[in-house]
């Protein structure tokens, strides 16, 4: 068989995709995830003035939309993540049309936070007849492209622009001023100190999202032992919750709460507290409807925020719910207000540490008054992990973190008002959600919080996840959590 030319290896296709010619098809080695990157190619037709001694060349799929897309407003076609592509450019049976095609090049970019970034350059080569590629595109690309013609001189032809799925993801990071106070009507035991700090996270979103005409995000809470990462899980491909959700058409706001070791801005562990924690969720949530939350672009006034926390995120995102009515809905993770055994007894173990043997954040130079909810490695997997990648388990023991002392014990006092403010001032749709192996808040303790916790709001789901621990983002059945929430977060118009 006659090798393909050089424009047929030039073309990122997985593996089993027939590339079709004029004259036959043929099967390329190339494979893998280059295949993604060409997702752009499903768009109209770009076109090289032939005075600049380029060939036309002609993308062709996609529905045409008048779209913003990095910057401007323009033409965009667009196109289903996973949907066909094809690149087609005509032959040049002469010489003079051969040495014209010589050295010319389509260049594709990608928008990335507002600005173009090279994404790949095709060579086209002199080629004899005609090409008519199909590509099939990967499952994970997404974004906003521009296509254009390139002569071997450098002489560009007019762009043309497509949007792959949701088009740009905008992820970035972000900051709110806080101040660390309770207005709730639960006791602090002396926390928390009143004074100003920085809460930090991101903002992981299609574009669109933030410029729609009614934005909405949900906010994101993590619980002991955790980070941010625990919603945007990288180390790992494909366990980022939160860029996966952008790609879904979500738009998510992933806060490290005050205290997390990740930033030092606490100068004390027992300088805060769960009430405290859910006021700072507030003011997030607050800055966020005003646009005052300094990073994300565009400045969206959010008219709809949903609150989601995990863990002792979702008791503090229900502290702000009853007390502040922060959410226009919530999602509770992997948390009841029936802890196992277990959970009871590692919080013992967290307070006395706290009383007896605390420990600074970090190293010798860390604020003190912290103590870890979990003393060691295996203690932390027995109440976290369930069917887990032992590479994605490796590292989250790596970066599991000690927590702030005010937080761990508080949270008997606030558990006790929990059990009533629950039942009688959540009015908003809930979801309670969790794993059906999750051994610090077991099942069926999420059936009775989902049956009897919240009689006065308007819509209460229930999800059990088979064969998932209380780490819903980090086993196996990640992508199941994800797809829940999907589907649950769209009806809330989220």
């Amino acid at each position: 068989m006659r090798r393909p030319s050089s424009v047929l290896r030039a073309l990122p296709v997985r593996r089993g995709v027939a590339v079709t010619t004029a004259r036959r098809a043929v099967r390329p080695r190339l494979a893998g995830r280059a295949a993604a990157l060409l997702l752009p190619l499903t768009a109209a037709g770009v076109v090289v003035p032939t005075a600049g001694a380029a060939p036309r060349v002609t993308l062709d799929g996609g529905t045409v939309a008048s779209l913003p897309v990095c910057g401007r407003t323009a033409p965009v076609h667009r196109v289903d993540t996973g949907g066909a592509l094809r690149l087609v450019a005509p032959a040049a049976r002469s010489r003079a049309a051969r040495t014209a095609r010589k050295g010319s090049a389509v260049v594709v970019d990608r928008c990335e936070n507002g600005v173009w970034k090279p994404l790949r350059t095709i060579t086209l080569g002199a080629r004899r007849r005609a090409l008519s590629a199909g590509i099939v595109t990967g499952t994970e690309a997404t974004g906003d492209l521009r296509v254009r013609s390139r002569t071997k001189a450098g002489r560009t032809g007019t762009p043309v622009y497509a949007r792959i799925g949701v088009g740009e993801i905008v992820d970035v990071p972000i900051s709110v001023k806080v101040v660390n106070q309770n207005r709730t009507a639960i006791p602090c035991l002396g926390a928390p100190d009143g004074k100003t700090y920085t809460v930090r996270g991101s903002v992981v979103a299609p574009r669109s999202a933030l410029t729609a005409g009614n934005p909405a995000v949900s906010v994101y809470v993590h619980g002991l032992g955790y980070s941010s990462f625990f919603f945007r899980f990288g180390d790992v491909p494909g366990y980022d919750y939160g860029l996966s959700q952008a790609r879904a058409g979500h738009a998510s706001v992933v806060l490290d709460r005050l205290g997390n070791p990740a930033h030092d801005d606490l100068p004390d562990g027992n300088a805060t507290c769960i009430p405290a924690q859910a006021d700072m969720v507030d003011q997030v949530v607050r800055g966020l409807r005003t646009g005052r939350v300094s990073g994300i672009p565009e400045t969206p006034r959010f008219k709809k925020v949903v609150l989601a926390g995990h863990s002792l995120g979702g008791f503090i995102a229900q502290v702000a719910q009853y007390s502040f009515g922060s959410g226009d809905a919530l999602a509770v993770i992997g948390y009841t207000d029936v802890p196992s055994g277990l959970a009871l007894g590692t919080f013992a173990n967290a307070g006395a540490d706290c009383a007896l043997n605390p420990q600074r954040s970090h190293g010798a130079t860390g604020a003190p008054g912290y103590a870890a909810f979990g003393r060691t490695d295996a203690d932390f997997a027995a109440g976290h992990f369930h069917d887990i990648d032992p590479v994605v388990a490796r590292d989250v023991l790596r970066r599991h973190n000690l927590d702030p002392c005010g937080d761990l014990l508080s949270a008997l006092q606030a558990l006790a008002v929990d059990q009533v403010a629950t039942r009688t001032s959540i009015t908003a749709p809930v979801l309670v959600i969790s794993g059906a192996d999750d051994a610090l808040f077991s099942p069926p303790t999420n059936r009775i919080q989902a049956s009897t916790a919240y009689p006065r709001s308007r819509e209460v789901s229930s999800v059990e996840l088979p064969d998932t621990g209380h780490a819903v983002t980090l086993g196996r059945t990640h992508e199941a959590f994800r797809r829940a929430m999907d589907r649950w977060l769209t009806d809330q118009g989220a």
